[in-house]
């Protein structure tokens, strides 16, 4: 098997490969989201201080 050939060949794999990630990620950009999406516009839910059930970190239940 000559070396040259062998380079040449895995050179155009690669090759290949990069065409179709650029390709897809092309058609991705174009297209957009798919399906249904969320609404990113939302803030997420203020962080509080009481876990399950309104229990403190410590298990207290503040009462």
């Amino acid at each position: 098997m000559d070396v040259n050939s062998t380079a040449a060949k895995v050179g155009a794999y690669v090759a290949g490969l990069a065409v179709a990630f650029a390709s897809a990620f092309g058609i991705g950009s174009a297209v957009g989201p798919v399906g249904p999406t969320a609404d990113q516009t939302e803030s997420p839910a203020p962080a509080s201080d009481a876990g399950h059930d309104g229990m403190d970190m410590d298990g207290d239940t503040g009462s």
